[in-house]
């Protein structure tokens, strides 16, 4: 049985926040999804990139520089819808298995990326992923940035649910003879 609870919430930004960073600063998006795997299996599969390609949304996501998922370490994707568009982004904390934050630019805009990890009641993993954004492109409107930062953010989270589920169905059905396998042995530490 698939366990899956998602919600999609946007707030705005303070008045302070715009006039001491002096930028144009776009409404906070939040997402989050609950999935049936543990925490340590949820966080071992949102570092798998390879999960964000082959659908029509991204064309890249490859590490340019520094080791994967390391402070400092960064990473290039390559979208192609919503919005055609690179995005350059650079790990600026790293807290396996609890959270994970990026500082992603593209477009004029920049986006502080974090995502959190914590047990669900039933024994699965919720995770939230904030954006705040900050910045003013010369492309696209703000509605337009808006639309497609949260197009992406609910992408992300919902081909992890996807990806956690197949995972752990091929886990059962297979045993430890794919990428399920790592869902099945995190869940049984």
């Amino acid at each position: 049985m698939t366990s899956r609870m998602t919600s999609l919430a946007f707030h705005s930004g303070s008045a302070h926040n715009l006039v001491h960073l002096g930028a144009s600063m776009l409404p906070r998006i939040e997402y989050v999804v609950t999935i049936p795997v543990p925490v340590d299996a949820a966080f071992q599969a949102f570092q798998h990139l390879e999960r964000l390609l082959h659908r029509g949304i991204y064309d890249e996501a490859l590490w340019v520089e520094g080791k994967p998922w390391q402070v400092g370490s960064r990473v290039r994707y390559v979208v192609v819808r919503p919005v055609a568009a690179t995005i350059s982004a650079v790990v600026t904390s790293s807290s396996p298995p609890r959270a994970i934050s990026l500082l992603n630019h593209a477009l004029g805009v920049t986006a502080e990326q974090s995502v959190t990890f914590g047990p669900d009641l039933k024994g699965g993993t919720r995770v939230r992923m904030t954006m705040n954004l900050v910045g003013k492109s010369s492309e696209l409107s703000e509605d337009a940035i808006h639309e497609a930062v949260a197009f992406l953010t609910k992408d992300t989270l919902d081909s992890l649910v996807v990806f956690c589920n197949q995972g752990a169905s091929s886990a059962t059905k297979l045993g430890s003879s794919d990428r399920g396998s790592d869902l099945s042995r995190s869940r049984k530490q």
